[in-house]
């Protein structure tokens, strides 16, 4: 395992993948706005000193500052200092520490960068030793701490994508970071302080590709732990949760079928692909074999569903398993871990292409089927046996004609769309659902 001390060093240098963003950091509140032309003529005076004439000077391209140059208290010292970024012939580039005295700014200290464009740079507590600074190029991190006028690199690494978190729930920022491997696959690590020292886990494989990451969320486990959740597409059409936890120095990788109960179906009935007698997992509305809860083509994420600060994970109820994008849609249920088991907490349909999840009762799932009319954009439920429409959910664009939907009821509304909804059993049905219900059983993802 690798180990990295940190002596007077403290400056955690993490940014967001290409294309992705960091998670839970707030940059723009953390840097300063443009210097005054006057204060930027001296900055640059100063700097040319130590660069010479022939620089460039480099703007992060994410991170809410427009300007080269970064104000910030970087040593604690009360007294900010500023922080500037150039690339010189060689298109390397060089980070640059200048403080202020009486005459004006001196260069402090000058360290070596890498080749490329900035994509952000971020600052974050990591330890008990004050703050890093994290910058991010295409394709490698650096995590930084300056002290006693010195830049002191804490981690490097060449990575596809990295984010902030705290995977431990110690307080102090953590470092999740992927490298794709041959296999399509990614190389997984976590820079972390174990309360002594900075440390990085050995590797391990995951299936999300950072590219590919649709959502990825630190939150309560449901068993005592805190846990990394990333909602991946691994084919078209067929998404993957993992579930990332830190135990003693090691990150150890989990997904949803890790974490239920098996249980051997007394005829068995082998599906595609699985072999006889395997193993089961009893669910509301089927009997799914373990690769059922391991995949699934419905796009939705793992969630805090009935606000209990536990996050919960998704499984697809369904009878068929398909390596394409499919026009059906299924049932989703939200599974949260319970010591070594899963319980129900929530069951309904998710509707991806308008953001949507709506809670039905559990009987329907193997009595209905859902389809989607992107004609009218409709989620219909239908029960099976008479083919019969029991229930509609509409999207409707503000700006669209609303008297049609006279007879429905509206459940919720953002910014430019109203969602309706309509029951069409009779009150005495057992598919009916009181229009008082409507709101509290719709929920935006």
């Amino acid at each position: 395992m690798k180990k990295l001390f940190l002596a007077a060093v403290a400056a955690l240098f993490c940014a967001a993948l290409s294309g992705c963003s960091v998670f839970e950091t707030d940059t723009e509140a953390l840097m300063h706005p443009p210097l005054l032309s006057e204060e930027q003529e001296k900055l640059n005076a100063a700097l040319a000193q130590v660069a010479g004439e022939n620089y460039t000077l480099k703007y992060p391209e994410s991170g809410g500052s427009n300007s080269a140059f970064i104000f910030r208290d970087l040593d604690g010292d009360g007294e900010e200092e500023a922080m500037a970024f150039y690339s010189s012939v060689d298109e390397s580039t060089r980070i640059n520490v200048l403080k202020k005295d009486a005459e004006g700014w001196i260069s402090v200290y000058e360290a070596a960068g890498f080749s490329g464009d900035i994509k952000s740079i971020e600052f974050t507590f990591i330890d008990d030793k004050g703050e890093a600074l994290i910058a991010k190029w295409a394709d490698r991190i650096g995590v930084y701490r300056f002290a006693q006028n010195r830049l002191e690199t804490i981690y490097t690494e060449t990575c596809n994508g990295a984010d902030i978190t705290d995977i431990n729930a110690d307080g102090y920022s953590d470092f999740a970071v992927f490298k794709n491997n041959s296999a399509d696959r990614s190389f997984f690590s976590v820079l972390f302080y174990n309360g002594t020292e900075m440390t990085v886990t050995e590797e391990i494989i995951v299936h999300a590709q950072y590219s590919n990451i649709l959502s990825a969320k630190t939150g309560s486990l449901g068993n005592g732990k805190t846990a990394y959740f990333i909602d991946s597409s691994v084919y078209e059409g067929v998404y993957l949760t993992e579930i990332i936890t830190l135990e003693e120095e090691n990150a150890e990788r989990y997904t949803i079928a890790d974490f239920v109960t098996y249980e051997e179906e007394k005829e068995p009935e082998p599906e595609p692909e699985q072999e006889e007698n395997a193993p089961t997992i009893i669910i509301v509305g089927g009997n799914l074999g373990k690769r059922g809860i391991f995949l699934r083509n419905t796009e939705v994420h793992c969630m805090d569903t009935n606000g209990d600060g536990i996050m919960e994970l998704p499984v697809e109820v369904r009878e068929d398993y398909a390596r394409k994008k499919s026009d059906e849609l299924y049932y989703i249920q939200f599974e949260q871990v319970v010591e070594e088991n899963t319980i129900t907490v929530w069951n309904g349909a998710v509707n991806p292409e308008n953001g949507f999840l709506f809670e039905v009762p559990e009987a329907w799932n193997d009595r209905t089927k859902l389809n989607y009319n992107s004609l009218n954009n409709e989620l219909v439920f239908i029960e099976k046996e008479s083919g019969k429409v029991i229930f509609k959910i509409c999207t409707v664009q503000k700006s669209d004609y609303q008297d049609k939907y006279e007879e429905y009821t509206l459940v919720a509304e953002d910014g430019t769309r109203n969602f309706y909804a309509k029951s069409f059993a009779e009150p005495e049905d057992n598919f009916y659902i009181d229009p008082e219900e409507f709101e509290e059983r719709f929920m935006f993802m």
